[in-house]
């Protein structure tokens, strides 16, 4: 059998790794960017053909074709391979079918615009403070393909991901929340949206009933209008069977770590974790770098390194965490309009530092409201400095994506982290 691979990122890596152990067939990669020497000389150790640069005719001449999550499933490429019969399919729809399907594990899989990572990692810990033998990945960085056999499979999903899924079933699953995202990508909100919900026909299927753009489905809400887990913002609390949970002795903070928390937790009750274990979870789990973390204090003002948040969603979740800050925006947009966040940074925050470019796409919706612009990190830090003082938080929310100048949220974060913690030596 023939095989062609569209992209080669660290899902599609793994998936020629299953395919040649396997020895399921011979494989053609196609990077349509340019492969690093390091990937050029392992696929010619492996013996496996390759072409970069673009992706040309061959890489329709398969029987399957699996491709990257960064790949749209209507691209050319793509419809060509389906002209000539072959089967095209997604990466995680490539690990239902040749992996998870074969097990058959109870699977779990979560979505939402924000706060993914956090809610599968607490509930990664919570399972494992049960001893529930599971295994864990997707997007959250261990490829879907890596499944080892566990009865519980539990994984986060992007929109892309769930773009490329057809046969995919979840056993359990949950979309957090639904807020304008990766616009740049997606047609427009109606795909983004239905991209999510196709794990309304999950088994079990969970949702946030207080999320504007999710649509009234069959399943469990989540709510802090009567939902079937009731959540209080004030009490910082929720319900699920009569039993109460609270984030308020637990490291993780804020009304949005609320909800992931009361997520984690009714996905726990499911697979008929304790309640007594599902507590001891939420109060021993540790918050995620660069997720509203707390980098030092200097003359009184915290620094807060919020790189994870690449939407204007999670940036306003972050701002109301706080009384009184400077705020840092930085990155490439993603989104078409910033008016609700400039809005909320004008209610909430005293100050606002703008950087790279999402200062066009911003700045004219801030007029009126003190702001400084930045050419790079160091100038940013310095005039948050100046303007905040002691009581005060400096919160780096970049509410966009970092590849105007860095390769990720992490390698951004690292930079404010390092720029920080200079600054505080020089003070």
């Amino acid at each position: 059998m023939r095989f062609s691979l569209i992209g080669y990122g660290i899902s599609l890596k793994e998936i020629l790794d299953f395919i040649l152990k396997k020895e399921l067939g011979e494989v053609f990669v196609s990077e349509k960017g340019i492969l690093s020497e390091e990937d050029k000389s392992e696929l010619s150790h492996l013996e496996v053909e390759y072409e970069e640069g673009g992706n040309t005719y061959r890489a329709a001449e398969a029987d399957v074709v699996v491709y990257s999550p960064s790949v749209r499933p209507d691209s050319d490429i793509l419809n060509s391979a389906r002209k000539n019969g072959a089967i095209v399919l997604g990466e995680m729809e490539f690990s239902w079918r040749y992996s998870l399907s074969t097990v058959d594990p109870k699977v779990i899989a979560i979505t939402g615009s924000n706060g993914k990572t956090t809610t599968v990692s607490l509930l990664d810990h919570i399972l494992s403070s049960a001893n529930l033998p599971h295994f864990t990945g997707g997007n959250i960085g261990t490829p879907s393909i890596k499944y080892d056999g566990s009865p519980l499979a539990l994984f986060e999903m992007s929109s892309f991901q769930l773009m490329g899924v057809e046969d995919f079933h979840a056993d359990i699953g949950a979309v957090l929340n639904v807020s304008p995202n990766h616009l740049d990508w997606h047609k427009d909100m109606l795909e983004y949206v239905g991209a999510k919900m196709k794990l309304s026909n999950s088994d079990i299927f969970i949702y946030n009933a207080d999320s504007e753009f999710i649509p009234e489905s069959d399943g469990i809400t989540i709510s802090k209008d009567f939902g079937d887990v009731f959540v209080d913002e004030e009490s910082m609390s929720f319900w699920i069977e009569g039993n109460e949970f609270s984030i308020s002795e637990s490291k993780i903070k804020g009304v949005h770590n609320l909800y992931n928390a009361a997520f984690a937790a009714i996905i726990a009750t499911l697979v008929q974790v304790s309640p007594e274990v599902i507590a001891n979870g939420i109060n021993t789990f540790s918050p995620l770098a660069h997720r509203q973390e707390v980098v030092t204090t200097i003359d009184g003002v915290t620094f807060v390194n919020d790189s994870k948040s690449t939407t204007s969603t999670s940036t306003i979740a972050a701002l109301k965490n706080f009384n009184s800050c400077v705020v840092i925006i930085s990155g490439r947009p993603k989104e078409r309009d910033y008016s609700n966040l400039a809005n909320e940074i004008k209610e909430r925050a005293k100050f606002a530092v703008l950087m790279g470019e999402m200062v066009p796409a911003i700045e004219d919706k801030l007029r009126g409201f003190p702001y400084e612009i930045a050419n790079d990190l160091e100038e940013a830090v310095e005039a948050a400095k100046k303007v905040a003082k002691s009581g005060d938080v400096v919160l780096f929310s970049p509410a966009a994506t970092s590849f105007d100048m860095f390769k990720n949220y992490k390698e951004r974060g690292e930079a404010f982290k390092r720029v920080v913690l200079h600054a505080e030596r020089r003070s």
